[in-house]
């Protein structure tokens, strides 16, 4: 029965150095924090940044919404192309 208390006691103290002292804990505990409080900010700046893009996007496309009036489209109207079978002084319109 002693040889059995004795191999678990020295299998027990062959852990407890390992273990997480009062200090390790609290360590963990500051870095767990620091890195919560840096995420947070993180995502507060790239969701800034988001909605200040979306924001951009939307004041441009709509119209209505701008400062400044919106302007006609450009319309571009190109000649007819020439018959397939037409000489080249048939083809110039002078």
């Amino acid at each position: 029965m002693d040889e059995d208390h004795d191999s678990r006691l020295a299998r027990i103290e062959a852990i407890l150095p390992t273990l997480a002292t009062k200090a390790d804990l609290e360590a963990l505990r500051a870095d767990i924090a620091r890195w919560t409080l840096a995420t947070v900010i993180g995502l507060f700046l790239g969701f800034s940044g988001l909605f200040v893009g979306m924001g951009n996007l939307y004041w441009r496309q709509d119209p209505a919404m701008t400062r400044a009036p919106a302007q006609p489209p450009m319309i571009i109207y190109l000649p007819g192309a020439p018959p397939a079978g037409a000489s080249p002084q048939e083809k110039s319109p002078r």
